[in-house]
C-alpha cells in the first residue's frame, strides 16, 4: 500500500512543479513577443481573431525549450523540498530504495523525451511554418501592420515614414516616402493624410491627399519637379513573392531537411547545417529525461535553500549545457569535424555527470 501512495505523492509534487515551470519559461521566453502580439492588437489593428492564433502557435513551438527545462526545474524543487523536510529519510528508514521514489519523475520525464522526438522533428517546424504564413496574411489584410508611427518603413523599394496613425479615415497622417535608386532621380512625395489598400499579389497602394511630389529633373540636377496634388494614388510593389516564399532551415521538417542534404550532396555543395538542425532537435528532445536523471542526485545533495537554490541550480545547469550545446553546434557547422559527435556532446556530458552523481547516490 505504501508502494502505491507514496508514488502517487512523489508524481503529484514533481507534476505541479513541472506545470509551475512551464508557466514561468515559457512566459520568459515569448516576453518579447508578447509585447509585439498586444503592439499588434491594440496599436495596429490586428484583430483577436488572428493575434490569437499567433499566440496560439508561439506557445506550443516553444515547449522544445520549456519542457526539458521544466523538468529539470521539477526534479530539483520536488526533490529538494522532500530532502530538506526529511521525507527522503524518512522513505529510506522504511526500506524504500532510491530508484523506488525516482521512478515517477523518471517516466514523467521519459514520456516528455518521446513527446519531444516528433514535436522537434516535425510539429514544431510546420507551426513555424503556419505562423509566418499567418503573419504574411495579417500584412495583407491590414497594410497598417507594416508601418510604425515615426519611423522609416521599407515597402518594397520605398522608405515610408509616417507622422501620426489613427483609427479613423483617413488612418495614416503626416506622410513622407523616399525613394533614393542606384540609378535614377530621387523621389519624395509628401501627403497631409492618406490610407493604404493591399493587392496580396503585388503591393499596396496609397492613396495620398493634399500634397507635393518633389523629383529632379534627371537632365539638369540642378532643377526640380515639384508638383501639387489634392488626391494622389501611388502604388508600391512588394518585393519578389519567390523571395518571401522562401522557407528557412527551422520551418523544415527532418524528412524536408534530409531531401534537402540529399539535393545539396549531389550538388557537391556542404551539408553541415541540415545535419546540425535534425541531430540537434533529436538531442532537445533527450534532455528531460537527462536533466531529471541529473536533477535528482543534485537536489539530494542540497540540504537546504528550497525553491530560491533549485532555481539558481536549475539556471546553472541549463547554462552549462547550452553553452555546450551552441558552442560544438558552431564547431560542427564549419564542416571541418564531425558533426553528430559535437552536437550530441553537450549531452554526453550531462549523461557522465547524472551517471555518476546516480552511482554515488545507489550506494548511499
Amino acid at each position: 500500500m505504501r508502494l502505491r501512495i507514496l508514488p502517487r505523492y512523489f508524481l503529484t509534487l514533481y507534476l505541479s512543479n513541472l506545470l509551475l515551470g512551464i508557466g514561468i519559461f515559457t512566459f520568459v521566453l515569448l516576453l518579447d513577443r508578447l509585447f509585439e502580439l498586444v503592439d499588434l492588437l491594440i496599436n495596429k489593428g490586428a484583430g483577436f481573431y488572428l493575434t490569437g492564433k499567433l499566440l496560439a502557435l508561439l506557445i506550443p513551438t516553444s515547449l522544445s525549450l520549456t519542457l526539458p527545462i521544466s523538468n529539470l526545474l521539477a526534479a530539483l524543487l520536488t526533490f529538494g523540498q522532500l530532502s530538506e523536510t526529511s521525507e527522503i529519510t524518512a522513505t529510506r528508514a522504511s526500506g524504500i530504495s532510491a530508484v523506488d521514489f525516482a521512478r515517477p519523475p523518471v517516466i514523467a520525464a521519459l514520456l516528455s523525451m518521446i513527446f519531444l522526438i516528433p514535436f522537434n522533428t516535425y510539429w514544431a517546424p510546420h507551426a513555424q511554418t503556419k505562423f509566418r504564413s499567418i503573419y504574411v496574411q495579417l500584412l495583407e489584410r491590414n497594410p497598417l501592420v507594416r508601418i510604425e508611427e515615426k519611423t522609416f518603413s521599407d515597402v518594397g523599394d520605398y522608405h515610408l515614414f509616417v507622422e501620426k496613425k489613427s483609427f479613423r479615415r483617413p488612418p495614416l497622417h503626416g506622410i513622407t516616402i523616399y525613394k533614393t535608386p542606384d540609378q535614377g532621380a530621387p523621389l519624395r512625395i509628401f501627403a497631409e493624410r492618406g490610407e493604404a489598400q493591399v493587392d496580396p499579389l503585388r503591393g499596396m497602394w496609397l492613396i495620398l491627399e493634399n500634397g507635393h511630389i518633389q523629383e529632379i529633373n534627371p537632365t539638369d540636377s540642378k532643377r526640380w519637379f515639384y508638383t501639387i496634388f489634392s488626391t494622389y494614388k501611388f502604388f508600391i510593389p512588394f518585393e519578389s513573392q519567390k523571395q518571401g516564399s522562401t522557407r528557412a532551415i527551422e520551418e523544415m521538417d527532418n524528412d524536408e531537411l534530409k531531401v534537402r542534404a540529399k539535393a545539396m550532396r549531389a550538388k557537391g555543395l556542404p551539408i553541415p547545417l541540415y545535419i546540425c538542425e535534425m541531430q540537434l532537435r533529436l538531442a532537445l528532445a533527450c534532455t528531460p529525461l537527462l536533466f531529471v536523471l541529473l536533477g535528482i542526485p543534485l537536489a539530494l545533495r542540497v540540504k537546504r535553500g528550497g525553491r530560491s537554490i533549485g532555481f539558481a541550480l536549475s539556471l546553472v545547469v541549463v547554462l552549462v549545457y547550452y553553452v555546450l550545446l551552441m558552442g560544438g553546434i558552431g564547431i560542427a557547422q564549419r564542416g571541418n569535424w564531425p558533426v553528430v559527435p559535437l552536437v550530441w556532446f553537450a549531452n554526453v556530458i550531462l549523461a557522465i555527470m547524472a551517471g555518476v552523481l546516480g552511482a554515488n547516490l545507489l550506494k548511499e
